[in-house]
């Protein structure tokens, strides 16, 4: 029986990172390609090919890198029974999210996996990252997921939490998809392999804001960004999507600029119901847009992605409440 064909792009993060002597400092190191030279027992389960596509701190990734990292997996996507993307966990839930949106009707897995200490570091948490993440791409999964630690995350439903420990990312609102144990496990809600066409759509509009409400907010620092240039804001509102009852006629204003402005909830293991107070009523009334369940990560990549197909209001509404890669739930 033919090893599998595994396609690694890698894009930089810790994972590829080395000590700088002097400082102290993680960078990037000049060689990624002997990463595969520390496991040489992963070639005797699969084929890997490994591309380096990028080296940066994740800190720098911008929607452009997701493009690229998009485009290479559509130009490989005949070729390969799955892919890895090793990158820096920073913002590795904001690249799931993106590329969930960018490559969809899978029907072969797109992991995404990283680590907290560099591979040639006692200790480092990569080496078993960088092996289960191989090895689930070669499993029946068909979506875009990250795996980290023991936890195997539907990618658009994953947010970092956690620094101090390599259990570092969570599923807020969704269950795992499965868990790194012996065997792996893989739950029935994942999605599976199956012939499917694959859509590839990986343009981004990066004119979007993000607003984290407090007491004592100002109606004219939201203005102000409206009329800025502005094309999309998420604003993160309090509790179900509660929004100060002076920031109405500012967000009925931005329905009139045609720009969207989408309301996710600060609390990490929650969801929108604006309908439940009126604060959250009178929004939703002036023109706001729920984002249900979803993430930040999930609510500015897919805005960003919307926002690239189209500016007319209604239809952005309409994209943003549909559920396009499990990364909503929708009553």
């Amino acid at each position: 029986m033919a090893r599998p064909r595994i396609k690694v792009l890698f894009a930089g993060g810790t994972i590829g990172m080395i000590r700088n002597r002097k400082t102290g400092a993680l960078e990037p190191a000049g060689d990624v390609s002997k990463i595969l030279q520390l496991m040489p027992e992963l070639q005797r389960e699969m084929q890997l090919d490994f591309e380096p596509i990028m080296n940066i701190d994740s800190t720098n990734m911008r929607p452009e890198q997701w493009r690229v990292l998009a485009e290479h997996v559509e130009k490989n996507y005949n070729d390969f029974d799955g892919f890895v993307i090793a990158q820096g966990t920073d913002t590795m839930a904001y690249t799931a999210s993106a590329l969930s949106f960018a490559l969809q009707s899978l029907s072969k897995p797109v992991i995404c996996t990283g680590a907290l200490l560099p591979l040639n570091e006692l200790g480092s948490d990569g080496r078993n990252n960088f092996i289960y993440a191989c090895r689930l791409a070669c499993y029946n999964l068909a979506e875009v997921a990250i795996v980290f630690g023991s936890k195997i995350i539907r990618g658009n439903r994953a947010t970092k939490d956690n620094e101090a420990f390599f259990e570092v990312f969570n599923s807020p609102n969704f269950p795992l998809l499965g868990e790194i144990t012996r065997p792996i496990k893989l739950n029935e809600w994942r999605k599976k392999r199956r012939k499917r066409v694959p859509q590839f759509n990986h343009q981004f509009n990066e004119h979007v804001a993000v607003v984290k409400l407090f007491p004592g907010f100002q109606a004219r620092y939201l203005k102000q960004l409206i009329d800025s240039g502005m094309e999309g804001i998420v604003l993160e509102g309090f509790g179900p999507g509660n929004i100060p009852s002076d920031l109405i006629e500012t967000i009925d204003y931005s329905k009139d600029k045609g720009i969207p402005i989408v309301v996710t909830s600060q609390m990490m293991h929650g969801r929108t119901s604006m309908e439940s107070y009126d604060v959250g009523y009178r929004a939703l009334k002036a023109g706001a847009i729920e984002a249900h369940d979803m993430t930040t990560e999930a609510a500015v990549t897919k805005l960003m992605w919307v926002l690239a197909q189209t500016q007319k209001l209604e239809k952005v509404r309409k994209l943003m409440l549909t559920d396009f890669s499990g990364e909503i739930s929708i009553d």
